[in-house]
């Protein structure tokens, strides 16, 4: 009898808590693709946790390439949050495990993020943070900008929380709404500007909300202003000293381009739009799920809309995110996808405007509509997420392969792979790979341990990163001394790169996509 009690008070206890465990269940399902499989395959991530680990063997006196080629750039620049957190982490970690627990934080910091805005602004809005789940794997983060991940639920909790506190803001809640700041700004200066730009604008609305008691509402007003100050200072001191921008005639010679702006064609935005490109990776199988979700959408604008007529709500303090989401189409379609070196602008603004226009929405009082959303919501992240385990494990396979010359390189190397003869976006297992490539930046793999200089190295081109390049060198030039291994993948042995490669380099390894190169010194006569 009492074995019987206690069962059925336990299963009281599980059916009580039952959106807490299917939370944390779907929670472990999103982890598959990152600690079931080997690899990452995104295309830059890689090259962010060498270069932490150069950082973290800047001292290493076995280790001369790296003092050769770089100079540090030890500034406050905004993008340092995961410099910091891999170079302390490989001092306990290896590099792919290290990689692995920074993408877990990203990966869960999205349902996260998506939850406590919408339960900042209502609580009936949480049943929509499961869509945070579809936001987890995206584009961006494939793509391997890993502070830009990390950096855009950070700005959703900001957002969240100024609404949370927006009544009585004190010391408390302005010294965290700061750190918000601050830690968005030192993981991607894009989503600071928005955070920024969202907490005046929204401020400025709330001050109109109460023009009744105009006194104490511009004093609050004011106030919000001015302990922000530093936060603006940031602000305006990023974007008056960016070098590109004061000078981009010397951008454009440097980096041997005709353009500094690049933009998109309409058709080809309006394109990307409507797929919703954050959401499409690898190749286009995804576009289903991002139509549905696209449909989704649309319905529950309608459905708002609806209920607003009904209920004859002429303003509601909500309508705030419609007027963002509405703002950010607009700068979606107006701003160019690359200004200087900073790009894939219009997918980053794309990334925001759905979970914007979530904290408009009314959620129905009907409990089988309400079930349908969540039906719905869990119908596309598990098939998302399915589409995402399927080309991890594919894709693993051919980086694996991709990976398999990694013990023959020599401590202290020069590595680089020949770019104009191996097909990047091409895979044995996986197929074509449409809208990226793991392959690209594959090579730092081949560098780590043994602290070896890549030498397609992009990212000290650029200000925003901890290494710069110097004396000449630059991404695939090392003047210093010869690159003492070449790889190529995919490459047709006739390709006349191949063919000069051959002169001065002998082959030490292959496999049937892959050939490993290694510098040969020609014998003396």
């Amino acid at each position: 009898m009492i074995q019987t009690r206690l069962l059925r008070q336990n299963w009281q206890t599980l059916w009580r808590n039952r959106s807490s465990l299917s939370v944390g269940f779907l929670c472990l399902l999103h982890l598959i693709p990152i600690w079931g499989f080997t690899f990452i395959p995104t295309q830059d991530g890689i090259s962010h946790v060498y270069n932490s680990y150069i950082l973290k063997e800047w001292n290493n006196p076995d280790f001369t390439k790296f003092h050769q080629v770089y100079d540090l750039n030890l500034t406050l620049f905004p993008n340092w949050s995961n410099y910091a957190f891999f170079y302390l982490a490989l001092h306990v970690l290896s590099p792919l495990i290290a990689e692995k627990v920074y993408v877990t934080i990203c990966v869960l910091l999205f349902p996260f993020s998506f939850s406590y805005l919408l339960t900042a602004i209502n609580k009936r809005l949480r049943i929509f943070a499961l869509l945070g789940f579809l936001y987890s794997y995206n584009y961006l983060m494939q793509m391997g900008f890993y502070n830009f991940t990390l950096a855009v639920p950070l700005c959703l909790i900001g957002i969240g929380y100024w609404w949370k506190h927006k009544a009585c803001l004190g010391m408390t809640q302005v010294a965290v709404l700061n750190l918000l700041l601050i830690g968005t700004y030192f993981s991607h200066f894009g989503p600071f500007t928005m955070l920024v730009f969202t907490l005046s604008f929204f401020a400025c609305v709330h001050f109109l909300e109460h023009l009744s008691d105009w006194r104490n509402s511009l004093r609050r007003l004011l106030s919000f202003f001015g302990c922000l100050i530093p936060v603006f200072f940031i602000l305006v001191n990023t974007l008056l000293t960016n070098s590109e921008t004061l000078y981009p005639e010397k951008w454009l010679e440097r980096h041997k381009s005709h353009q500094f702006s690049h933009y998109f064609s309409w058709t080809q935005l309006w394109d990307n739009f409507l797929k919703v490109e954050p959401l499409v990776y690898f190749n286009d199988s995804y576009i289903v799920v991002s139509k549905i979700l696209l449909i989704f959408i649309c319905l529950c604008i309608i459905w708002t809309i609806i209920e607003r007529i009904r209920r004859k709500q002429i303003f509601r303090s909500q309508d705030v995110f419609l007027i963002l989401a509405i703002t950010l189409v607009f700068l979606y379609f107006r701003l160019p996808w690359r200004h200087g070196s900073p790009g894939w602008i219009n997918p980053r603004i794309n990334l925001f405007i759905f979970p914007m226009l979530l904290g408009w929405f009314i959620v129905p009082k009907s409990l089988w509509l309400r079930q349908l959303l969540i039906g719905a919501m869990l119908l596309m992240s598990l098939w998302h997420l399915g589409l995402t385990i399927r080309d991890y494990h594919l894709l693993n396979k051919d980086m694996k392969e991709f990976m398999a010359g990694v013990k023959l390189i020599k401590p202290d190397s020069a590595i680089s792979i020949l770019e104009t003869a191996s097909e990047l976006d091409g895979a044995e297992h996986h197929g074509k790979i449409k809208y990226l490539s793991p392959f690209y930046h594959g090579v730092c793999y081949y560098c780590f341990e043994n602290g070896s200089h890549y030498v397609a190295n992009y990212e000290p081109k650029y200000h925003y990163f901890p290494l710069h390049y110097k004396d000449g060198n630059w991404k695939f030039k090392y003047i210093n001394d010869v690159t003492d291994y070449i790889i190529t993948w995919r490459a047709n042995d006739q390709h006349p790169d191949v063919k000069a490669l051959k002169q001065n380099y002998k082959l030490i390894y292959k496999t049937k996509n892959l050939k490993l190169y290694q510098h040969s010194v020609p014998e003396p006569y």
